[in-house]
């Protein structure tokens, strides 16, 4: 979502009206100068307009307006003291936010590195590709890479509500950032969005196998008409169930044939854990073997990434390092069963 604009002229520090000093007593100005110094800083730092802070205050804007302009008629210490309430809950957050254990930025694991060439290869020669990897293996966390790191790369994700062929193309004008309020124009509209430019263009369908029939040979129209590349992506079980038993003998003929490449098996998930591992930083021998286990059950990289973060916090919030009681009850607590 786009953060309102900022216009700086909004904040300069405003020349109180003489009325404003005389109405109140000087220890509120003094608290008003300082807290709308600290406001202004946090509406520049953020790209912040007035009506955007106000909001969050939880302040009119007339009376924002007035406060922040330094002719506020009204008791200012009740306005003051509002003010620096939100202004302590945004430090507040602010601060718990920069201390919170982050996922380490992409990992270039073996699978990491399958889907970005196969991502790659779609891109380059306008193919149709699936990738039916297990959950938990990195899939839309390498796509997503590849998107933000490749010009002229969109992702849409799929759920139950958007399978359908309308829903999806609604979805995917969202994601190109194609406005065309006219359905009939809409696939035209994102068909000249998808059109292939230079190195290439490529789609990216994650959770591909919430798509009906339809939907599936409304996007391989693109691949043909557009000369774009299209990747679809799901777990291995589903994610191309409509080749198999989705659509007329000849809808999935149609489909399944045209598929370019298919990437459907992980090289070496142990050594894709042990490199997802290094990167969190852990080297406790009873923490690694722990999550090498967890590495060894369905959705591995995934319930590695999210034990290990819940630890962090849990062993941050009692002042400890993280050790293996704490991985054993992130573990527990997500009700995943038991490591042996």
């Amino acid at each position: 979502m786009l953060k309102p604009k900022n216009t700086m002229q909004n904040w300069t520090f405003p020349t109180p009206a003489p009325e404003f000093l005389q109405r109140h007593p000087e220890p509120d100005v003094e608290t008003w100068r300082k807290l709308l110094s600290r406001v202004i800083d946090a509406a520049n730092a953020n790209s912040w307009n007035k009506a955007e802070v106000a909001r969050r205050a939880g302040i009119k804007d007339g009376t924002f307006s007035q406060w922040s302009n330094g002719n506020y008629p009204g008791v200012l210490a009740n306005i003051n003291e509002q003010v620096s309430n939100w202004l302590e809950a945004l430090e507040e957050s602010a601060s718990i936010a920069a201390s919170l254990p982050v996922s380490p930025t992409f990992v270039k694991t073996m699978v990491g590195a399958d889907i970005y060439n196969v991502l790659l290869f779609t891109q380059i020669t306008a193919g149709f590709t699936a990738i039916t990897l297990p959950s938990g293996s990195g899939k839309t966390t390498a796509a997503r890479h590849f998107c933000n790191t490749r010009p002229h790369a969109w992702i849409a994700t799929i759920s139950p509500h958007t399978k359908t062929v309308h829903a999806m193309l609604i979805e995917l004008a969202a994601e190109l950032d194609v406005q065309e309020n006219n359905p009939t124009k809409l696939v035209r509209a994102i068909g000249r969005k998808l059109q292939r430019l230079g190195d290439g263009t490529l789609l990216i369908i994650d959770e591909a196998q919430n798509l009906v029939p339809d939907a599936v040979n409304q996007i391989r129209h693109f691949v043909d008409i557009n000369k774009c590349g299209v990747a679809l992506i799901g777990n291995e079980d589903t994610a191309v169930s409509f080749v198999k038993d989705k659509g007329s003998v000849a809808s999935r003929a149609q489909v399944a044939t045209r598929f370019d490449r298919r990437l459907k098996r992980e090289r070496d998930p142990v050594h894709d854990a042990a490199m997802l591992i290094s990167a969190w930083g852990i080297t406790d021998h009873d923490c690694v073997r722990f999550l090498h286990n967890i590495a060894t059950k369905p959705g591995a990289l995934r319930n590695i990434d999210r034990t290990i973060k819940a630890a962090m916090m849990a062993a941050l919030g009692n002042g400890e390092e993280l050790n293996l009681s704490y991985l054993n009850a992130a573990w527990r607590n997500r009700d995943m069963g038991d490591i042996s």
